[in-house]
């Protein structure tokens, strides 16, 4: 309570009080910092230089993304005691991939916030997610690691996210139908078939899955990863509705296990 009125004492002393109300109706709290939450929404196609050094939210980013790791893999830890690693790994992974993250930081309105160039496409590259992880990083710096560890819970996992629904949500399709060609000893290939771009010049990627030599479906994507993962999930939902088609696959299974050629993992993109 006291913290409180003292910002509010401090507030109504500053000058420029506009940015500090701004950034207060869109986290909920007073920023004691102002400058970290500017830097974590300034794109890297707005950078500014200052001292010689290009400034953007590119290093907030790379912290952020670490510290919202950690504090949704401490939360995930807490809430599902009972469950195994591998549970908890995947679940992680369905909240703080760029997809996710992206729906979120547009909840919240962080796409309002975001400085860059015209010439940018703010759809594609996962810009408004990247924002989100910078700001989780300047508020990281600005108020420490639990006031974080407070604001990802009660601001995104309990207001945003249905947990048990998310929990049970299959959204590996690459994963899951390389362990079905596994299983049934069938090769698996993941194939670029085509680099498109959009009208703003973004490239857009077009990927074939390949089973047993046989076109399980194509996907696109902003990101190989994404494309392959599209691909997937058309394969796995042919295989699942399509009986004759999965014969043909599985006519195609060797009599010794074969070589598996996919992409490796990609970082995320």
């Amino acid at each position: 309570m006291l913290k409180t009125i003292y910002n509010r004492i401090r507030l109504l002393m500053l000058r420029h009080k506009e940015p500090y109300v701004l950034y207060h109706d869109l986290l909920g709290f007073w920023p004691n910092n102002i400058r970290l939450y500017e830097i974590a929404f300034l794109h890297s196609s707005s950078s500014i230089c200052e001292q010689g050094r290009r400034i953007n939210n590119e290093r907030l980013e790379f912290l952020g993304d670490a510290i919202l790791d950690a504090i949704v893999a401490d939360i995930l830890f807490h809430r599902f005691d009972n469950r195994k690693e591998g549970f908890l790994t995947n679940t992680r992974a369905k909240i703080v991939k760029r997809e996710s993250l992206n729906a979120i930081a547009l909840k919240i309105g962080i796409d309002r916030f975001i400085t860059y160039s015209m010439h940018i496409s703010s759809h594609n590259s996962y810009m408004y997610g990247n924002a989100l992880e910078a700001l989780i990083g300047a508020i990281y710096l600005d108020k420490g690691y639990d006031f974080c560890k407070h604001f990802i819970e009660t601001r995104i996992i309990d207001s945003l996210i249905d947990l048990e629904k998310i929990s049970k949500e299959e959204s590996n399709f690459k994963s899951r139908l390389i362990e079905w060609c596994q299983k049934h000893k069938i090769d698996i290939q993941f194939a670029l078939v085509e680099t498109l771009v959009d009208k703003n010049n973004n490239p857009i990627f077009q990927s074939q899955a390949l089973l047993g030599g046989l076109s399980g479906g194509i996907g696109i994507g902003y990101s190989k990863k994404e494309s392959q993962q599209n691909a997937a999930h058309t394969a796995i939902e042919r295989l699942r509705k399509d009986k004759s088609f999965m014969q043909l696959v599985l006519a195609t299974r060797q009599s010794e296990n074969p070589e598996i050629v996919t992409e490796k993992t990609q970082d995320k993109q």
